[in-house]
């Protein structure tokens, strides 16, 4: 276990060996949440100012994680962008496409469609003076970490 600020590392033991570790966050009055698992995270996208030991300035993408794309510039509106917007700020499988997007304050979930089902959600976040970022991909985030009440990509 390693720590830094409000943010925690976990290097799974078992069989076999992997290079990845599952992050935490610590929030206030809810206490300490699962954030992700990979093996390196953009400082910046969880609001670090310095290096930390799990992360980076420059991310280091994971295989199942969607590359980002360069900016086009065309995702630096607050308002809800749409699923082409977005689908310009990850590379997604070959044959998917975003369906429905959903937007609560500065978060947008899109709902991949593709070949094969899917349950999950792609999260991004709007950071002002940068636009929109591809936060992450799952079946359903805490409200609570997000800063939200309710979202139809949120599970509590």
């Amino acid at each position: 276990m390693k720590c830094f600020k409000d943010w925690a590392t976990a290097d799974p033991q078992g069989p076999t060996a992997g290079d990845g570790v599952y992050l935490f966050h610590f929030v206030a009055g809810t206490g300490w949440k699962y954030y992700d698992q990979g093996s390196d995270w953009d400082c910046k996208d969880l609001g670090l100012s310095e290096p930390a030991p799990f992360c980076s300035s420059d991310p280091v993408e994971t295989a199942p994680k969607p590359k980002p794309k360069p900016s086009s510039g065309t995702a630096t509106s607050a308002k809800c962008p749409s699923a082409k917007t977005l689908q310009a700020l990850v590379e997604l499988p070959k044959g998917w496409t975003f369906g429905t997007v959903e937007c609560v304050k500065d978060w947008a979930g899109a709902d991949p469609q593709g070949p094969t089902a899917g349950d999950g959600w792609y999260l991004f976040h709007f950071v002002a003076g940068t636009g929109w970022k591809y936060y992450g991909d799952g079946s359903g985030y805490d409200c609570v970490d997000l800063g939200l009440k309710e979202a139809p990509f949120c599970i509590s």
